[in-house]
């Protein structure tokens, strides 16, 4: 099977999307064929085979150069059966290639895709969902945002992200990597993402922290992740707004921003930290489509406090793998994270029921067939 992979998110940009793309062409590309062809990127150090790249920023050099690139790559191509879409974002190019070369149409959909609020981008991409031959969500949640928008649940199929276990269970020594950052007796609370204001991590300091410290002495919040500057649709300074937070509580030993890490540091942190928390808010018009952290920090045997939002309730295992509180209600998830960190034996057995857990559902050598299987019908 010939795939031909359009995609805006990409490497060397980082954040969910462009980590489950990524791995899908690699995986998908073990037997098939797969030709990328995705957004500009100013980085010029980042190559690779059978990836094409807008030689220009902008959404519309994006659009231009795929439909000729896509026209290119499937004239006198057979072989070339499906047009794969990474984002509802690009479902009219996936439409347009694959109507005029006669070719099947996937999307893939991942929560705030399909739910961002501007009517010009509900006309010219999401309404387009409905005529894809199939709709890959990466959660429960995200299929039910599909289906109200017209596409048919016959047509869609749930697909979680999935990890590479391997990479977080490489020996680290805790020790030595709390020496790097300060944090010897320290308890780590960890958070790792892009710095969206639907995270909550500003609100989690505001609301939550002042509480979990006055228990917890030695807690500190260490947030891995900066502000999403590559985003269409998230603008806002985060990290001034989550220091200045901070500072106004008082709360200056107990917070630490960490801004962007590469990804061996930040599998140190997950080997290192006590628990991870994802205190995402329930907004009206953004949402957590499934939250690949939670996997991670499975993978690195940690057990997760998170917020009953979006799909995280689809990644996490309430009571067994993680807690999950409401979101909004911050005296739970206060209680919910000091818990956790007074009770070792609590964390441990957390941690090791969501790796396996992790290694029975969310590997890529679990996740790529279910790909295979319907990107094949």
């Amino acid at each position: 099977m010939g795939i031909l992979v359009i995609t805006w998110n990409y490497p060397p940009r980082r954040g969910g999307i462009e980590h489950l793309v990524s791995h899908i062409v690699a995986g998908l590309r073990k037997r098939h064929g797969v030709r990328v062809v995705t957004a500009y990127h100013h980085s010029s150090e980042f190559t690779e085979i059978d990836v094409v790249r807008t030689p220009c920023p902008g959404l519309i050099p994006f659009a231009l150069f795929v439909l000729w690139r896509g026209m290119l790559s499937l004239r006198g191509k057979p072989e070339t059966s499906l047009v794969f879409g990474g984002s509802a974002l690009v479902a009219p190019l996936v439409l347009i290639l694959a109507r005029l070369f006669g070719r099947r149409a996937v999307a893939q959909v991942h929560g705030l895709d399909i739910m961002y609020r501007s009517p010009l981008y509900q006309l010219m991409c999401v309404r387009w969902l409905k005529r894809c031959d199939r709709v890959i969500a990466n959660s429960a949640y995200t299929a039910t945002l599909a289906e109200s928008r017209g596409v048919s649940p016959a047509r869609i199929s749930v697909i979680p992200p999935g990890v590479e276990p391997e990479r977080f269970t490489a020996p680290v020594d805790v020790e030595a990597t709390k020496r790097f950052y300060g944090l010897e007796g320290r308890q780590v609370i960890l958070f790792v993402g892009r710095l969206a204001r639907r995270k909550g991590v500003k609100e989690f300091i505001h609301e939550s922290l002042p509480e979990i410290v006055a228990v917890v002495p030695k807690a500190c919040f260490v947030i891995v992740g900066a502000n999403p500057t590559e985003s269409l649709t998230h603008r806002d300074d985060m990290v001034t707004e989550i220091a200045a937070a901070a500072s106004r509580l008082g709360l200056e030993r107990h917070v630490m921003l960490l801004g962007s890490l590469s990804d061996d540091d930040v599998v140190k942190l997950y080997q290192t930290c006590d628990l991870v928390v994802l205190p995402t808010l329930a907004t009206p018009d953004d949402v957590e489509g499934f939250g690949i952290v939670l996997l991670e920090a499975a993978a690195a045997g940690k057990p997760v406090v998170a917020t009953r939002v979006g799909g995280i309730p689809d990644a996490v295992e309430q009571g067994k793998s993680g807690l999950l509180v409401e979101a909004g209600d911050y005296d739970a998830l206060s209680r919910a994270t000091v818990d956790l960190l007074g009770d070792e034996k609590k964390r441990q057995s957390m941690g090791a029921y969501a790796k396996q857990r992790l290694s029975e559902h969310f590997t890529w050598d679990e996740i790529v067939p279910r790909y295979e299987m319907v990107l094949g019908r």
